[in-house]
């Protein structure tokens, strides 16, 4: 498991994957008219925007992991307990889903290492 240790001590990767989130939860705009689903998801992506802004402090990606992201996927999974991949909406909530869940998964290990002494895995956000 070197690689991985390699991998995950890149500065570069948290920042990539910043950057998939945002485009990835920023195409809801195109679905926004038509679907529930869409404007939940950009409505939770301005309100964690706006949180981030008025904070600006450590640990408040966690804690929009918590307040936020954690909520909209329970949401997501009842409201839609089916995703159909022959659409195109169906596709973008999957990727959307499997995205947002990665992001839930290291804010709560970041949130549970910056209580710990150990670094904080988002330390370089």
């Amino acid at each position: 498991m070197e690689w991985m240790e390699r991998i995950l001590a890149d500065p570069a990767l948290p920042h990539a994957f910043l950057g998939w989130l945002i485009l990835v939860n920023s195409l809801a705009v195109f679905f926004f008219f038509r679907h529930c689903a869409a404007r939940a998801i950009l409505a939770a992506w301005l309100a964690n925007l706006l949180l981030l802004d008025m904070v600006r402090a450590n640990g408040v990606t966690s804690l929009s992991h918590m307040l936020l992201w954690t909520p909209l996927l329970a949401w997501l999974v009842w409201r839609n307990p089916a995703f159909d991949l022959r659409s195109p909406l169906g596709l973008w909530l999957v990727v959307v889903f499997a995205s947002d869940l990665v992001a839930i998964s290291v804010g709560y290990v970041s949130l549970f290492q910056e209580n710990t002494n150990g670094p904080p895995i988002l330390a370089g956000l």
